[in-house]
């Protein structure tokens, strides 16, 4: 899991009223009509796919908070305890007392980020921080912590769905931009969507402003399984509330409690594959999407890969989107790492 992206067109939102809909929310037509259509294509390849974005409605926000604390699920503690350490470097990196400009894709309720914004107020700084997510509740649990815990913070939200035509505030003039994508998110594409996700970033960077990307490593199978596999079944229930987000967008007839959870590390590929698999034969009426699914029993739908990398690899893919690899910094278990790359003035190959 590692997170975060329906929405769709962005744009900077006020939160909405508590009486809101606590779904994944449609910011335009055009941007549901997509929404759909990418609906549509997915569910008709073989395998049968969902896309994880829609893992993060509200109420699977708050899901993905509870498997954060979970003792299986080592990947947030392990990013958190790298980011404490080393937060003053990484802010020094961008800039220190000139970084005016924090923008983090995925924010969730952006409680590891703390520790980055602390860094920078020590070092003479006062930097807006803006939060992106596809989750209203994610950015209001954001807003919480902040209020509470950082009231001289100014901050900004965007309700979007980043990995489409993404818009960001308007930076401040004259000073630096710091971009978190924290979690492994990026474990959640294959290398020329992760590229292209990246070099999109990269369009909303001034050179030597500073990318910070988190990335999962190649690590014991074991550990990796039981993070997506947990005691509590707090995972099957995240995977499940996909399929309510689906119905609550294309007004279709999933029934959740009809599919298992399957989440195997495939040691072969290095990732993690998180399925729903039918428990029987059903037929699925897709409802706004014009057509119907028919399922087999023990067939599946394919709903996140998360990738495991080596140090290489994550450099690469930062190199090739148009950041040039500044620094490497590695759990001492081996488990996670965190790249910082240098926003060039044009891509190169590699």
């Amino acid at each position: 899991m590692e997170r975060r992206s329906p929405a769709r067109r962005v744009r900077r939102s006020v939160l909405p009223r508590a009486s809101s809909p606590r779904t994944a929310t449609l910011v335009s037509l055009d941007a549901e009509s997509a929404a759909l259509r990418e609906l549509r294509e997915a569910l008709s390849r073989k395998p049968h796919e969902i896309p994880c974005k829609y893992l993060y409605d509200d109420a699977g926000s708050a899901l993905f908070e509870q498997i954060t604390r979970l003792p299986e699920y080592y990947p947030t503690r392990t990013e958190r305890a790298l980011l404490e350490a080393r937060a003053s470097a990484i802010v020094a990196s961008a800039g220190g007392a000139r970084l005016t400009d924090m923008v983090e894709l995925g924010s969730g309720a952006a409680s590891k980020t703390v520790c980055l914004l602390d860094a920078a107020v020590a070092s003479g700084g006062r930097p807006r921080y803006v939060a992106v997510d596809i989750s209203a509740h994610a950015l209001q649990r954001t807003k919480e912590i902040l209020a509470a815990e950082r009231p001289e913070i100014p901050v900004e939200h965007v309700l979007a769905d980043y990995t489409r035509d993404l818009k960001l505030p308007a930076r401040p003039a004259g000073g630096r931009r710091l971009v978190l994508f924290l979690g492994g998110t990026i474990g959640n594409e294959e290398d020329p969507s992760a590229i292209k996700l990246l070099s999109g970033v990269r369009e909303h960077m001034d050179p030597e402003d500073l990318l910070l990307l988190g990335a999962n490593l190649a690590t014991e199978p074991a550990a990796i399984h039981l993070a997506y596999n947990d005691a509590q079944g707090v995972t099957a229930a995240f995977n499940r509330n996909l399929l309510r987000n689906v119905n609550s967008v294309a007004k279709s007839n999933f029934e959740p409690d009809r599919f298992d959870h399957y989440a195997p590390y495939l040691v072969d590929k290095r990732r993690v594959e998180m399925w729903l698999v039918a428990r029987e034969q059903m037929t699925i009426d897709l409802g706004r999407l014009g057509s119907s699914l028919n399922l087999g029993r023990g067939e599946g739908i394919r709903t996140e890969i998360s990738r495991r990398f080596t140090r290489d690899e994550v450099l690469r893919l930062i190199d090739a989107s148009g950041f040039t690899p500044e620094r490497w910094i590695e759990s001492p278990d081996g488990r996670f790492g965190l790249a910082l790359g240098v926003a060039r003035a044009s891509l190169r190959s590699i």
